[in-house]
């Protein structure tokens, strides 16, 4: 990750040092992702990355999130302050799903295989600390507890992007279901900030085109059930403007 980026993240992150959720487990980062009163690990890197100004896949439910940054070819063995860890815990008893955290430091990762992270929705692990009290905290975790590292910033496909006039298309027009040119630029742009489409219909909103679009929602912070391929105007802007392709008429 760029060093101003990884910079503004952690900034973002020390921010929080040593909150702690009350006994309801609800969270502003919660509230913020749409789940509140659940687990809230991913919902805390989701946050401080989009205050940071950084887009990533959604990391509110881990596992998507880490699905998604391998999908994307952005997932390291090699850590740098700023990347996303996904952790598995071989007892068991803490998490029922990877959980996740940002990489703060890595000096002692070539020599003895550890990271110093900031992490929510963890317990301090100090001695005598209470182990039910969930916060933001400082962790140190080793490399037999780290599935990989999110990279944040790399996205695929996204070079030699064409410029200049864009032509404009309708909300209402991409509709699964639904044939036309505009849809075309949609699926030429999916095609670069996802790596492809698979087998698909040119022009044709088809099965494919909405997977690849739900992999564009998730990409943009779209979490669960809110990632279901079916353009919204905010996603379908933000598309245009990434890739240039197209631009989204009021």
């Amino acid at each position: 990750m760029k060093p101003l980026l990884a910079s503004s993240v952690l900034e973002q992150a020390q921010a929080w040092l040593g909150y702690t959720a009350n006994t309801s487990g609800r969270t502003p980062f919660g509230e913020r992702s749409g789940y509140d009163g659940t687990v809230w690990a991913g919902s805390f890197i989701d946050a401080i990355f989009h205050d940071a100004g950084v887009t990533i896949p959604s990391c509110v439910y881990p596992p998507s999130g880490l699905a998604e940054f391998n999908k994307q070819g952005r997932l390291s063995q090699k850590p740098r302050p700023g990347d996303i860890a996904f952790f598995v815990f071989p007892t068991g008893d803490t998490f029922s799903v990877p959980h996740v955290g940002l990489v703060l430091e890595t000096s002692r990762w070539k020599a003895d295989g550890i990271v110093w992270t900031i992490e929510g929705n963890i317990n301090s692990g100090l001695p005598k600390a209470d182990v039910h009290q969930m916060g933001v905290y400082r962790r140190v975790r080793s490399k037999h507890e780290i599935i990989g590292f999110g990279n944040p910033t790399h996205r695929p496909g996204s070079k030699n992007i064409p410029t200049g006039q864009r032509a404009g298309l309708q909300l209402s027009s991409i509709r699964p279901g639904r044939r036309n040119k505009s849809i075309g630029l949609v699926q030429l742009a999916l095609a670069n900030v996802t790596g492809g489409l698979g087998r698909f219909i040119p022009d044709l909103f088809d099965g494919s085109t909405q997977h690849a679009y739900a992999r564009w929602q998730r990409q943009i912070g779209y979490a669960n059930d809110r990632a279901t391929g079916i353009p919204d105007a905010a996603s379908l802007r933000l598309l245009g403007e990434t890739t240039k392709k197209f631009q989204l008429d009021a």
